[in-house]
């Protein structure tokens, strides 16, 4: 694995059974315009990186269902799958401990964020490569407020940033960074990457990565996605 584009890997986190969609089907094998949510995941990213190194983070009752999908997919296949944890934290521990030994750089994505602009991917990449942490973020619309026992007050809109994935790390430090116990501050991966000690660059995302959690989520990924596919039907 010596060329650079084979130090580049992917956790794709699928952990979840996805109960918020009310659905038989986990979400992220939920139909989107004639394919499954994570084979148009893994499209985006194959096609930033071809060779990447991809690990899928499955919960263990879902491995026939992604069979299914590679045998109708066979382009989505992937290098490893393994077993998702109790967490999120765990989870991606699980999946870095399926990747080769060795330096590189490994972006962790969540496998229901299926609109990622190429762009996107590669410029987190890229940045991560300079700075040993990139994470994408994207300005918040609404107003937030704050809320606490003395009441509540709004926060200043313009210093806020929604954070996305992909969120790229260098490899071997994160392998140190996630030696910690799970916490219940850890939200996403830069939480654990911050804990340790070490800065995130901030990258600019995109307002098409969405994430699919609701029936809703889903609605509006079917609507943005005949929007980007009627020029070419026209």
């Amino acid at each position: 694995m010596s060329s650079l584009s084979r130090m580049r890997y992917l956790i794709l986190v699928a952990g979840g059974t996805g109960t918020r969609m009310n659905r038989p089907v986990a979400k992220q094998f939920l139909p989107l315009g004639g394919r499954p949510v994570i084979v148009h995941t893994l499209t985006r990213f194959r096609e930033a990186y071809p060779d990447l190194y991809i690990v899928l983070v499955l919960h263990e009752s879902l491995h026939p269902a992604w069979e299914e999908v590679v045998t109708a997919h066979p382009e989505a296949r992937v290098d490893r799958v393994v077993n998702g944890g109790a967490e999120r934290f765990h989870s991606v521990r699980e999946g870095m401990a399926a990747l080769p030994e060795g330096t590189g750089w490994v972006g962790i994505h969540d496998a229901v964020r299926p609109f990622a602009e190429v762009d996107t991917i590669r410029r987190c990449y890229e940045a991560a490569e300079k700075s040993g942490a990139a994470i994408p973020v994207v300005p918040v619309k609404d107003t937030i407020r704050h809320v606490g026992e003395q009441g509540s007050a709004p926060l200043n809109r313009a210093a806020l940033r929604a954070v996305q994935t992909p969120q790229v790390f260098s490899l071997p430090r994160l392998r140190v960074a996630y030696e910690v116990g799970y916490q219940p501050h850890f939200t996403d991966d830069a939480s654990v990457w911050e804990f340790g000690g070490s800065d995130v660059t901030l990258v600019d995302g995109d307002l098409h990565n969405i994430k699919i959690t609701t029936p809703e989520d889903l609605l509006s990924a079917e609507a943005f996605l005949s929007l980007r596919d009627a020029p070419n039907q026209a």
